[in-house]
C-alpha cells in the first residue's frame, strides 16, 4: 500500500488479538475510524480509498 501511495502518509502496525480497523486524521482535528473485520482485500482497499478521497 505504501509503495503505491508514496505521497500519502500511511502507518501500519501488526497487532495480533486486536480488531482490525483503520483511522484517518484530517485537518482541524477531525478523525474517522472504520472497522475492517470480515472484509475482503478489495473491500478494505475500497474503504481506505474512500477515506483518502475525503481529504480532497
Amino acid at each position: 500500500m505504501k509503495k503505491h501511495n508514496p505521497q500519502t502518509p500511511i502507518l501500519m502496525r501488526d497487532a495480533s488479538g486486536t480488531v482490525p480497523r483503520v483511522f484517518a486524521r484530517y485537518e482541524f482535528g477531525k478523525e474517522v475510524q472504520e472497522g475492517l473485520s470480515g472484509l475482503s482485500d478489495a473491500q478494505i482497499e475500497e474503504r481506505i480509498t474512500n477515506l483518502v478521497k475525503q481529504t480532497s
